[in-house]
């Protein structure tokens, strides 16, 4: 089997409302975005790193990590869109510019800032090695169960929101199902999923799973927090 023609495209525009300007901020003492664009780098799979952003600075600091910033993201792609047109409209300048059509579209996010190479590169070997999957993510175990959740139906009464008891084995999280969610780090899609579909997760993925500790997703400032204090540990355990 020959090899997938895969490019990444990061995506990085500079409206962030929580966390202004956050995929620059410092993390660790490093730039949020530097982080993915390392492990990017290094990740065997890839064909070419993209970053996507509507952001001169944001540009600036991807070009100084080793990144490509080809294009300035359109403006009507530069609000709160859809990851998929995000990653559509860098697919299309690749191959346009190019002439390699894309096999798998790797999309990352710079709010993971502790994802590594070999977790893009397993997400792109799944696809490459199973053909009955249609995209792959990286991923991390719940913590906030479904079964412990509630939506509100009045004023004050709530409701299950799978509409089951809590009672017995159901209030032992070790007595339940392991569940799984995407940590924002990778996806990998299939051409004709994420252009016919207009799918970045298909109906039939795959799952990466990444550890909790490298999973932390940055929304907001309790975010950064975190973020600060995992980079601090990573320096000293680099392994974990």
């Amino acid at each position: 089997m020959s090899k997938p023609h895969v490019i990444a495209v990061i995506h990085a525009r500079g409206g962030s409302k929580r966390v202004p300007l956050k995929n620059i901020k410092a993390v660790g003492g490093r730039p949020l975005i530097a982080w993915c664009i390392e492990a990017a780098l290094t990740a065997k799979s890839l064909d070419r790193i993209i970053v996507s952003t509507d952001h001169d600075g944001i540009a600036e600091v991807a070009l100084q990590a080793g990144a490509e910033v080809p294009f300035r993201r359109p403006a009507a792609l530069s609000e709160d869109v859809a990851s998929e047109l995000v990653t559509r409209h860098g697919v299309e300048f690749h191959e346009q510019q190019t002439g390699h059509v894309v096999d798998i579209a790797v999309t990352i996010q710079p709010t993971t800032p502790f994802l590594r190479s070999r977790d893009i590169d397993g997400c792109v070997a799944m696809l490459a090695n199973d053909p009955h999957i249609d995209s792959s993510f990286t991923m991390t175990s719940i913590q906030h169960r479904p079964e412990w959740s509630f939506r509100r139906a009045g004023a004050t009464r709530l409701q299950s929101y799978v509409r089951e008891i809590i009672k017995g084995d159901r209030g032992v999280s070790q007595s339940l199902e392991p569940l799984f969610h995407p940590n924002g780090g990778a996806y990998a899609t299939r051409r004709q999923t994420l252009f016919r579909d207009g799918l970045v997760i298909g109906p039939k993925p795959g799952g990466w799973e990444m550890s909790r500790l490298r999973s932390v997703d940055v929304d907001d400032p309790v975010d950064m927090v975190v973020a600060e204090a995992i980079a601090g540990y990573l320096a000293e355990h680099p392994d974990e």
